[in-house]
């Protein structure tokens, strides 16, 4: 009675999802279905009342036991039974002993196997190794082959059944089976149309699948063409890239940075290199945008990959944070640090500036003397607080963050001549002559001064203002 009362009924569903989502549990029914499948083809072949028949029968029907328990379990622990129904409809019809014909249909368990987590996540996962022009299409590739091999196996049977004895070109498997291959790929029954009503259908459905499964091949080729003639179609020469910037990672910051430097006209031919493991170009809002940007689909923490795309040339190397392939805000903070610290070390010229998730990384990037880095969600909060404390005060940052519009920042050296003199004189003189406001200077040691009250300035002084253009001293 104890026993009784410890028994958890979705517990132990529970588990039996957990044993049929396992490896092993799905490549051992993969096998039985194959053995299956292989027995009835050998059954069919067989002439009637041949002493075999007997035997192969009586190990698929220990076949057809072992499915219907497994079926039976599915069902059991499934948590909706129209989705189980939706998803083993056919190896349902393929357990019943009156529906002898249909127990090819077991075949297409391999067709259904790809749209289910057990099969085709695996499978997934293993195409993620093929090189690149197959892993864009190889759902597609998978599909295509699931496709013709079902048609040829469950149409050399069902041809063997319906025409043997009645037509002699169909007198065994391997004529059923060659009448299937050539009529899949020719699009019309070869040699002859079948002589019974049961062999004609079965020619209709070959050849409306072997269309089916050649339109898709069809598209995804074309897909892939038409990807690679809208790409670069030369080769890129990444040795004659210099004075570039390298973006590392790509998120939705990535594209703002590119329309950015595209704004300001100073940059208007600038190379600008990506550097991202995406599995196609990601898409823009602005499509001119895309022939601005070299992609290079790898690992930017790779030396081999930043040296491939010039960092020891490059003027800039802006770092995102990379949260791609489901990495962590941990992970991705360690990635950008790798990275910044190795363009640092292949190029000390390199401005180098990073995006970090948590600040208290950012020691390790000081450390690097990695130039500059910004804590992304630090940032939007400062901005979201200085709007609240100050309303209006946003549009004032919306309008000096971007190039696109009004006035921006500008960083600009000092001149010889203005060595020696005053903040306030250059205030006055930006003010008088090109409407612009002189707000701050850094100088060659790293000091930063926003509107200093007594600053004189000194040779490799950087001063920075906002104005509509250019500034021209």
């Amino acid at each position: 009675m104890d026993d009784l009362a410890s028994f958890d009924l979705p517990t132990l569903k529970r588990s039996l999802r957990r044993f049929f989502r396992h490896p092993w549990v799905n490549a051992a029914a993969i096998v039985l279905i194959v053995v299956s499948v292989s027995l009835v083809l050998t059954e069919f072949s067989l002439s009637e009342g041949a002493p075999e028949i007997e035997s192969l029968s009586r190990i698929n029907r220990t076949i057809s036991i072992i499915f219907t328990l497994e079926l039976t379990l599915r069902a059991f622990c499934a948590h909706a039974k129209r989705q189980f129904l939706r998803e083993y409809w056919l190896d349902v019809l393929a357990i019943v002993p009156i529906l002898r014909p249909f127990r090819i249909v077991r075949v297409m368990r391999l067709l259904g196997t790809f749209q289910t987590s057990r099969w085709f996540n695996p499978v997934y996962r293993y195409a993620q190794a093929l090189p690149a022009f197959l892993r864009r299409g190889a759902t597609e590739y998978f599909l295509v082959f699931g496709l013709l091999m079902t048609t040829i196996v469950f149409s050399s049977a069902a041809m063997l059944v319906f025409e043997r004895g009645r037509n002699p070109q169909i007198d065994n498997l391997t004529d059923a089976f060659w009448f299937s291959l050539y009529s899949v790929f020719a699009g019309e029954p070869i040699p002859g149309l079948p002589i019974s009503v049961g062999g004609r259908f079965v020619s209709l459905f070959v050849l409306l699948m072997g269309m089916v499964t050649f339109a898709i091949l069809t598209g995804t080729v074309s897909a892939f063409v038409i990807e690679q003639l809208r790409t670069k179609p030369m080769a890129i020469e990444w040795e004659e890239f210099s004075d570039h910037i390298i973006i590392c990672g790509w998120n939705k910051k990535a594209e703002i940075i590119v329309r950015e430097y595209r704004a300001a006209r100073r940059n208007k031919r600038l190379p600008i290199v990506a550097i991202a493991q995406l599995d196609r170009d990601p898409p823009f809002s602005d499509p001119t945008l895309k022939n601005c940007v070299y992609f290079i689909c790898d690992d930017f923490t790779k030396v081999s990959v930043l040296e491939k795309a010039g960092i020891r040339r490059a003027k800039t190397c802006i770092i995102l944070s990379d949260k791609t392939l489901g990495r962590t805000d941990r992970d991705a903070d360690a990635r950008t640090i790798l990275a910044a610290l190795t363009a640092e070390k292949l190029n000390r010229a390199v401005y180098t500036c990073a995006e970090l998730i948590n600040r208290e990384y950012g020691s390790h990037l000081d450390m690097g003397h990695v130039n500059d880095y910004v804590v992304s969600e630090e940032q939007s909060g400062f901005l979201l607080a200085q709007a609240a404390l100050s309303p209006g005060l946003l549009r004032l940052f919306s309008e000096l963050m971007t190039y696109e519009r009004g006035n921006q920042f500008y960083v600009f050296n000092i001149p010889e001549e203005w060595v020696g003199q005053t903040f306030f004189d250059l205030f006055v003189y930006l003010k008088k002559t090109q409407n612009a406001i002189l707000v701050g200077v850094h100088d060659l040691d790293g000091g930063f001064f926003v509107n200093p009250d007594r600053y004189v300035f000194k040779e490799s002084d950087r001063a920075i203002a906002i104005a509509r253009d250019d500034l021209e001293l």
